[in-house]
């Protein structure tokens, strides 16, 4: 006696749901990859904006100082660009902050996902199991 043909349309779209599970998985893994890589790019470049305006604020000071007939040596001068420069530190260390919260909360969601692709296919497989082991039980009792 052959196997149920509806245990074995059961197995196929089982092996057929695990092969879509594994492709999914590799898709969402690299779309995580990707949303860490542009967090990262994008952080740089708040990074870099923030410097460029650093730079740009201590020349405008400094031709403001120069303009009024300021030393750019004087402590009220070097007061005002020591100053920007810890604006500007913080600044950058939130934004490198900011963006270490981000990768990892998309590392935990892509750790998560993983999981819960692995508990699919292994669900999968156990139901494969089960279907020949019931069909075997069937035959052996049924003849």
């Amino acid at each position: 006696m052959s196997a149920d043909p509806l245990t074995l349309i059961s197995i196929g779209k089982t092996f057929f749901d695990i092969k879509e599970s594994k492709k999914q998985s590799k898709i969402e893994q690299q779309q995580f990859e990707h949303r860490k890589k542009l967090a990262a790019e994008r952080a740089a470049q708040e990074e870099e904006d923030r410097l460029d305006d650093l730079r740009m604020s201590h020349a405008h000071n400094l031709a403001v100082a120069a303009g009024a007939g300021y030393s750019d040596d004087s402590r009220g001068f070097l007061n005002v660009q020591d100053q920007n420069k810890i604006k500007a530190d913080k600044d950058i260390a939130r934004i490198r902050l900011n963006v270490k919260n981000q990768i990892n909360e998309y590392s935990i969601a892509q750790n998560l996902r993983k999981s819960e692709r692995k508990q699919e296919q292994f669900g999968g497989w156990l139901s494969i199991a089960s279907a020949g082991v019931e069909a075997k039980y069937k035959k052996d009792t049924y003849g």
